[in-house]
């Protein structure tokens, strides 16, 4: 790589193009890294070539160029921040310090010197976002010369770049460089796997493409009589991560994921966008729950398409994404492809698009330490996302594994902390629910509920822990500490299924006079423990209870059982027993996904059976099997997902 070339490039992107700038920002890295050499053995200088030029490609301004040429100078050598504010500004300046690690000696071990240099970086990048496209494209540079690395160190790194910065890349919307960190790390995590797939590519390329180019010209002879000529139809390139991911998620091979042809249709404007998909559905038919508007849904890196699976020529599937240029632009570029070249800090927009940057920082506060930062970083902003609605149909995003809990602090604080009770989809259900892509949530609400200590377990966005701990502070004597999921507690079935309003995870105790089963009408009573004992309505000692000074609490049966339910079982400890129990579960039919037993003291066992729950009455009706056998002295709910 050499000067001219990126010369070249950013001259053919912008004809007004600082050159001066940017020949200066090369020839003062040149002199500062002179006597440095890249492990490969090439020129240092060669590491910031290609690093500006990666940022020429995606369009970037002569400040950010210049800031990537001298973006080692700091760490690498004696040259001070100030000294770059000096010759080059205060802009220039705080790019370069915004990708300058911190000190080793700062740092207790390596992984706190990563995550802290991370945090450095994150931090800068939500007052100047042109920090973060500097440190991605090193990150790019770095992984393209890893080979020259010892294997450990390789695989270090990759992991780094996994978890990290292709993940960042993708909330960016930046997919030419996630894509190619993502192949690149794959490739040092899963050799064996990446050379694999990489050769079954070359195999089937060429029948691939005859089938795509099948299919393009069907495409365009129906479009061209609706009077769509001047479209660009292309098949869609499947990249080596990305395909390996899909097989892992759908546990299909990799005939059945690359064998289906993947087309891309870019159009003119909007409109036309749902005027092709109709023409494609009338004229092949779609394939059931295999459509997304991400139109009128954009994700939350500004993506933006129509996509749509189709069983088409000889009854093969074809998937179809229709965007126009502009939402392709982004798609491949991101908030790069929103770039001005003046005026970045008053554009509303790209303020908009990087707000979850703010975010970070604003929560970054909230962590005591690097591994906190790193788990929020993973959960709020990593994980996958679904979109959930009010019954408003306003969109709510929240990261996969959300709850109810959740979903109202993400909507406004003051709801987070009131929220008593939600219905879903029109139905009650208890807080801890886990939230679907597509639910309608409507938040219950009462001026008498307020944040409780076991809300924390429930949670997972940092935005609902970091209010819950707030509240807790300002309004308990007792320490907040980060709760651990899973206590291990066991529950009656009907335990798990009953609602108490106001109340999370709360002490339930089934009435024995009148053994209250789903389906029947129930009240709850409460002491001032919190215990709430469930009764009949009719039971004549719900009556008595009445006129006592217990309180009323207002309590249901729910709908939702959920797909997999761990069965615990206390029982005496003899030979054959767990056999036993396993017999009869799979004799009722039921699929068994784990099972396990602990000694509970020299008599007693504890088994514990995940199954997967077809409804309501079958589970009754399983633990009512259970409970019949020989030495079975307690049956419990252990989970519920």
């Amino acid at each position: 790589m050499k000067l001219w070339d990126v010369l070249k490039l950013v001259r053919k992107q912008n004809k007004d193009t600082n050159i001066a700038l940017i020949r200066k920002s090369y020839f003062y890295a040149k002199q500062v890294h002179a006597e440095q050499k890249r492990v490969s053995g090439d020129p240092f200088i060669q590491h910031p070539l290609n690093v500006a030029y990666i940022l020429a490609e995606l369009n970037m301004d002569d400040e950010t160029i210049a800031a990537a040429l001298l973006h080692d100078v700091v760490e690498d050598s004696e040259v001070q921040i100030e000294d770059i504010k000096k010759e080059f500004g205060e802009q220039i300046a705080n790019l370069v310090d915004g990708v300058t690690k911190i000190s080793k000696l700062k740092a207790k071990s390596k992984e706190e010197y990563h995550a802290e240099s991370l945090r450095k970086v994150i931090l800068a990048s939500a007052k100047d976002i042109r920090v973060i496209f500097i440190k991605l494209a090193d990150k790019l540079h770095n992984m393209r010369t890893l080979h020259y690395f010892r294997e450990e160190k390789r695989k270090r790194i990759s992991r780094e770049v996994m978890n990290i910065y292709a993940p960042i890349a993708h909330k960016l919307g930046i997919a030419s460089i996630k894509w190619e960190l993502e192949d690149l790390a794959f490739k040092y995590l899963e050799p064996q796997i990446y050379e694999e797939i990489k050769q079954k590519i070359k195999m089937s390329q060429s029948s691939r493409e005859k089938e795509i180019k099948r299919i393009k010209k069907i495409l365009e002879k129906e479009l061209a009589k609706a009077g769509y000529k001047d479209l660009k139809i292309f098949g869609r390139p499947k990249h080596i991560y990305s395909i390996y991911r899909k097989m892992q998620k759908k546990n299909l091979s990799f005939e059945q994921i690359y064998d289906l042809a993947a087309l891309r249709i870019i159009t003119k404007n909007i409109k036309d966008c749902y005027a092709i998909l109709g023409i494609i559905h009338n004229l092949w038919k779609p394939i059931p729950n295999e459509f997304d508007d991400y139109i009128a849904m954009p994700k939350s890196n500004m993506y933006q398409s129509l996509h749509t699976a189709v069983i088409g020529p000889e009854g093969k599937p074809v998937e179809i994404q229709i965007r126009t240029e502009h939402m392709d632009q982004v798609a491949e570029e991101g908030i790069a492809a929103h770039w001005k070249y003046k005026g970045l800090s008053s554009d509303e927009e790209i303020d908009k698009k990087i707000s979850w940057l703010r975010q970070i920082m604003y929560w970054q506060k909230e962590s005591k330490d690097y591994k906190e930062f790193m788990e929020m970083l993973h959960i709020d902003f990593f994980e996958d996302e679904i979109f959930t609605f009010t019954p408003q149909g306003d969109v709510i995003r929240l990261p996969k594994g959300a709850t109810i809990i959740d979903f109202a602090y993400a909507i406004h604080s003051r709801i987070g902390d009131m929220c008593s009770g939600a219905k879903v989809n029109n139905k009650f259900v208890p807080l801890r629910t886990i939230l679907e892509n597509g639910d309608q949530v409507e938040i219950i609400t009462s001026k008498k509920q307020h944040p409780a200590r076991d809300w924390l377990k429930i949670v997972i966005t940092t935005k609902a822990k970091s209010k819950i701990k707030k509240y807790l502070r300002e309004n308990q004597s007792i320490p907040v500490k980060t709760l651990p999921k899973g206590t291990g507690e066991k529950k009656e079935l009907e335990q798990w299924i009953i609602h108490v309003d106001g109340l999370v995870n709360p002490v339930i105790k089934l009435a024995k006079c009148c053994h209250p089963l789903p389906g029947d009408d129930i009240i709850g009573y409460t002491t001032a423990t919190e215990k709430v004992t469930i009764h009949k309505k009719l039971c004549h000692n719900a009556k008595k209870a009445s006129g006592s000074r217990k309180k009323i609490v207002n309590v249901y049966w729910t709908d939702n059982v959920g797909s997999s339910v761990e069965i615990k079982v206390d029982a005496l400890n003899r030979i054959g027993l767990f056999a036993e129990i396993l017999n009869a579960i799979v004799k009722a039919q039921t699929q068994v996904l784990a099972a396990n037993a602990k000694s509970l003291s020299n008599t007693d066992v504890e088994c514990s059976f995940t199954i997967e729950s077809k409804d309501l009455d079958h589970l009754r009706k399983l633990i009512s099997v259970i409970k019949k056998l020989k030495d079975v002295r307690k049956v419990y709910i252990g989970k519920i997902n």
